[in-house]
């Protein structure tokens, strides 16, 4: 399978309670058969969200979907599956904002 190669990393800035954290990094590799930068740029102009949040919600989805497709056998991911597919459904059915980047494929 074709796949874009990824390395994600995240980086503890604060506790629960706002004090400095320091050293502690996650950081791995992962594929995805799509581009998710591309896709958080698309879906930046279709969210009333924040850009940080948008490339949250946007990395966190294509990262747990590329998952569950990959893994789609294991009973763990059957009771997600419909829930999940409908709501990809209809974040692609969402309508840009007025000044965003033009037309393209969300997700």
């Amino acid at each position: 399978m074709n796949s874009y190669r990824y390395r994600v990393t995240v980086e503890a800035l604060t506790g629960a309670k706002g004090e400095p954290v320091e050293g502690r990094t996650l950081s791995f590799e992962a594929a995805n058969h799509d581009d998710i930068l591309g896709i958080v740029e698309r879906m930046r102009a279709r969210l009333p969200f924040d850009s940080d949040t948008v490339a949250s919600l946007g990395v966190g989805l294509k990262l747990f979907s590329e998952v569950a497709l990959m893994q789609r056998n294991d009973p763990m991911f059957a009771t997600i599956r419909p829930a999940l597919g409908e709501f990809v459904r209809g974040l692609k059915q969402r309508p840009e904002t007025v000044g965003s980047g033009g037309p393209g494929r969300l997700l």
